[in-house]
């Protein structure tokens, strides 16, 4: 069988892969891991982050088995598509409310605060053993897509699960001190570059940067992460928005919410997708100035 990442893989779809990925090997399962785009530097102290994964085109088919893990609509494995039709069948396990349900079989759970609780709660199912290696991938998938435990999808199950997987040995200040305090000064220079882009406009702020930004800052695609929260951080704020230009394609959005506005639903109706507090879309063929005045048209429509 072979598992996908998601584009622009983050720490829910690494860790979850991972984790899933190294109790499938120790149970003597063929599992193959194909990489479309590089793991982010952070995530780099993740077991498995330079062995486990195999580049899409040097993958050698078929399989019994396509195994999507936290990606909402099938596009969303970018390059790699090719090897799923090296596959028998596609498997969908998600989160996302605004899941497609794409797969030749679906499950899909909703109440999950990440699809690393999903990940852990298979793991079990399948009666595999956790070790050490399984338990901080998971636990760096949680606590990457609940905002360190902050954000309103947390739950008492949510707590009850890092707990046990403290137990097999996770250290969460080295994965904290990794995921949240490991910047670059090249990612520093670029937030800087995008809190100067600062605009609030009827509870709505809105972020962006240019490739211009990144390349004279001499940041990283992955060093945009987390820009979309600054926004949502400000003072009476209901939505954060953050735009990434893309060059030739177009502009990738991120939106947040504190509560009162589903993003998920702006989401879905600009071609993308995500929960009703974080979601987001690509919006290809446009410019910087065109995107922002369409997401911010969408948004005003929901306040």
């Amino acid at each position: 069988m072979c598992f996908f990442l998601h584009v622009s893989p983050d720490g829910d779809s690494i860790g979850s892969t991972l984790g899933v990925y190294h109790a499938l090997k120790a149970a003597g399962k063929d599992v193959v891991l194909p990489l479309a785009e590089p793991i982010p530097r952070i995530y780099h102290f993740l077991p498995g982050w330079d062995t486990a994964f195999t580049p899409w085109r040097q993958v050698q088919g078929p399989f019994d088995l396509a195994v999507f893990l936290d990606c909402g609509d099938r596009s969303r494995v970018g390059e790699a598509e090719p090897v799923v039709q090296m596959a028998k069948a596609v498997l969908n396990i998600d989160h996302h409310a605004t899941n497609t349900i794409y797969g030749d079989y679906n499950h899909l759970d909703y109440s999950a605060a990440a699809l690393g609780e999903v990940a852990y709660r298979l793991v079990k199912a399948l009666g595999l053993p956790f070790n050490r290696e399984i338990a901080t991938s998971i636990y760096t998938a949680i606590v990457t897509d609940t905002g360190s435990f902050k954000y309103e999808s947390t739950t008492a199950e949510t707590h009850r699960i890092a707990a046990e997987l403290m137990s097999y040995g996770v250290k969460p200040y080295d994965v904290a001190a990794a995921v949240f305090e490991n910047e670059t000064s090249a990612g520093l220079r670029l937030l800087a570059r995008a809190l100067g882009t600062l605009q609030v406009q009827e509870r709505v702020a809105c972020l962006y940067t240019t490739r211009a930004m990144l390349t004279e800052s001499g940041a990283l695609d992955e060093d945009t992460e987390g820009i979309v929260n600054y926004a949502r951080s400000v003072d009476g704020v209901e939505v954060g928005c953050y735009f990434k230009e893309n060059g030739s394609n177009g502009v990738k959005v991120s939106l947040r919410s504190r509560g009162q506005v589903d993003v998920g639903g702006v989401a879905v109706a600009l071609g993308g997708g995500g929960h009703a507090r974080a979601a987001g879309a690509t919006l290809p063929n446009i410019t910087l100035s065109e995107a922002i005045d369409r997401v911010l048209a969408a948004v005003r429509q929901h306040l």
